[in-house]
């Protein structure tokens, strides 16, 4: 395992250097329901947030708009300072390949190996086997995955297999990381040190983190910025540290936020 970082030690962010991620009054229609409510939200380089909510407040919903994956009804959304909407597929994608992305419901091909799973993003462009063979072997060492980089997902446990989709959503040294249930399967411990890792990777490249899950909040940094919705609105953003302040004094947030683990 890499080194361990105390997952409340503050971090020296970099943030100010430059948006990645810009919501300018982002709405967003889903089956006549008004999902995402005139959404501001500015992400900047070297940044973690964590994004919080109940169900259905849109937290899913934003991070597939911040991938292009949806299009919004709405508003405007950048993507390294570049209008999504605007992009045709193939620079879409070329902005998508500076970005490792871990959604809900798993990723893993089925048909092939781990490896072959966490290779994947590399094979987009020209690698050498040693290349691709020295990538692998420092996100298995990183990820606990030494011995099951010949199995099959179905032969993993959910762990297993969230944490060789984190490996590949690493592989490409991405510039940004968006993660959206990053601890199922997991338990407390492992996500202590899942969370240490990404720590060190944010120190050593500048990583910008994206991350869901109320259960987290304990985890990170009290720096970390943390922006909370409900029903697709903002009703929150800033620190970890200003935000236990606000929900002393604020019942409808302290409610919302314990009553949706």
């Amino acid at each position: 395992m890499e080194a361990q970082v105390d997952p409340q030690t503050e971090v020296k962010t970099g943030a100010g250097r430059g948006a990645l991620i810009e919501f300018e009054r982002v709405f967003q229609h889903v089956n006549g329901r008004c999902a995402l409510d005139g959404l501001t939200l500015r992400v900047e380089q070297g940044e973690a947030l964590l994004l919080l909510g109940p169900n259905g407040a849109g937290k899913s919903l934003s991070l597939r708009l911040m991938l292009g994956l949806d299009q919004p009804s709405a508003g405007r959304i950048r993507l390294f300072g570049k209008e999504l909407t605007r992009l045709d597929d193939a620079r879409l994608n070329r902005l998508r390949g500076r970005v490792g992305a871990l959604l809900q419901g798993g990723s893993l091909l089925d048909e092939l190996s781990v490896l072959e799973n966490m290779l994947l993003p590399l094979r987009a462009r020209p690698h050498s086997p040693g290349d691709l063979a020295r990538a692998a072997r420092l996100v298995i060492t990183q990820l606990q995955l030494d011995g099951m980089e010949h199995r099959y997902p179905r032969a993993l446990s959910l762990g297993q297999r969230r944490r060789a989709e984190l490996a590949r959503a690493l592989i490409n040294r991405p510039e940004l990381l968006i993660c959206d249930g990053l601890s199922d399967g997991l338990d407390q411990p492992a996500l202590r040190d899942i969370l240490a890792i990404l720590r060190v990777q944010r120190e050593a490249q500048g990583l910008t983190l994206i991350a869901t899950e109320n259960n987290l909040l304990e985890l990170i940094a009290p720096g970390d910025r943390v922006a909370v919705l409900d029903r697709g609105r903002l009703l929150f953003d800033g620190t970890r540290t200003d935000l236990e302040g606000r929900k002393a004094a604020d019942l409808e947030l302290r409610t919302l936020l314990e009553g949706h683990p």
